[in-house]
């Protein structure tokens, strides 16, 4: 068909009322500012405007069903690749103990409600023990690593956060904001809490990582 041809085809379909989505499939990649300067005196009647808008809506409804599935679909097979990749190395991990206590801490205070690697302890040397651990077991893991204080306010000028740092050996910067619980007490009762300091990775790899070790962990004693 020649331009003129294409352009009188596409007015009397826009005067069918249909979207420019289905006008290009009707009749080619036609370019959307093409298309707009051809049709932008057709006038529509109500009806069509509401079908229009209709399958505007439907469209985009569907472009986003179809991107989650694709999603979707590819989270589980990068978790799936992981899990496979973490059971060949659990043979060869099991024989180290710092390994197994590493497992053991994460299946007592780790966190399995979100999709990440999180450690949550008021006693400095297990987070000590922990920090070793990742460090031993994912180093790209343990260049990234985050912390976040929590204490109660009572505590807020008692620098904590320096006597962790310090302890843990590891640079300001890699604190998130510390989070102040409140509290009824306004004396503090034991002198060597330093709060609970939670550390976590960034990305899911190392916790999925954690999830299979620790089944497999777990199925040693079943």
């Amino acid at each position: 068909m020649t331009n003129l041809e294409i352009k009188t085809k596409a007015i009397f379909l826009r005067k069918q009322g249909k979207t420019y989505s289905e006008i290009q499939e009707a009749l080619g990649p036609l370019p959307k500012g093409t298309l707009s300067g051809w049709l932008k005196m057709v006038e529509l009647t109500e009806a069509q405007k509401e079908r229009i808008q209709r399958k505007i809506i439907d469209r985009s409804t569907l472009g986003r069903q179809k991107g989650g599935w694709t999603n979707h679909q590819n989270r589980l097979t990068r978790i799936s690749a992981i899990q496979t990749k973490a059971r060949k190395e659990y043979d060869s991990l099991s024989s180290n103990n710092l390994f197994l206590v590493g497992i053991a801490l994460y299946s007592a205070e780790g966190s399995r409600k979100t999709e990440r690697f999180q450690f949550m302890n008021s006693d400095p040397f297990l987070i000590k023990i922990m920090l070793k651990w990742v460090k031993k077991f994912d180093i790209d893991s343990f260049k990234n690593i985050k912390m976040r204080l929590y204490i109660h306010k009572i505590y807020i000028h008692e620098n904590h956060e320096k006597f962790w740092s310090d302890f843990l050996n590891i640079v300001p910067s890699q604190f998130y904001k510390t989070i102040l619980k409140p509290t009824p007490h306004k004396v503090k009762k034991n002198p060597d809490y330093k709060g609970c300091l939670r550390i976590e990775t960034s990305g899911s790899e190392l916790y999925w990582k954690m999830m299979t070790w620790r089944e497999l962990f777990y199925k040693e004693f079943k």
